[in-house]
């Protein structure tokens, strides 16, 4: 596979992989500080347990996401039999999908943020996310090997 159209398109998804990160993080600290300011009011006593409901509800939705986008992604599945260009769009596809189910484990920390409002969360977010796009960076031989398996 020394197409240089393969080269490509695994630079692509790479460079796909290297922004999904940040902009699912920009996106999830967007509507986690949203919700945070509907939960919690300034005239409540403790806002600590005011936000239980609503962390209790972010979690049944997060498994519920969670479990869909995984069912979705193990029903992409390669055939030799397809053009090169099919099966990588459907590996581009496959790591879009699991790139969203892991940025989705950024979520507690976020939402702890809010709550303690300690810097260690932001931070361990920000290290659980570049970990994430570190280790699960795509490459041609990550694609050869989906795609053979």
């Amino acid at each position: 596979m020394a197409d240089p159209t393969y080269d490509e398109a695994i630079r692509r998804i790479r460079r796909m992989h290297w922004l999904h990160y940040p902009i699912q993080a920009a996106v999830m600290a967007a509507f986690v500080l949203a919700a945070s300011r509907r939960t919690a009011g300034s005239g409540t006593v403790n806002p600590q347990l005011a936000t239980w409901p609503a962390l209790l509800l972010l979690g049944g939705l997060l498994l519920l996401v969670g479990v869909l986008v995984y069912l979705v992604s193990s029903q992409i599945k390669p055939n030799l039999r397809r053009p090169a260009t099919e099966n990588l769009r459907l590996y581009q596809s496959r790591i879009f999908l699991r790139n969203s189910l892991l940025g989705l484990t950024g979520l507690p920390p976020l939402v702890t943020f809010t709550i303690t409002k300690s810097p260690i969360d932001l931070v361990f977010f920000g290290c659980l996310l570049l970990t994430l796009c570190a280790v699960m960076a795509p490459s041609a031989k990550t694609y050869q090997r989906w795609l053979i398996g």
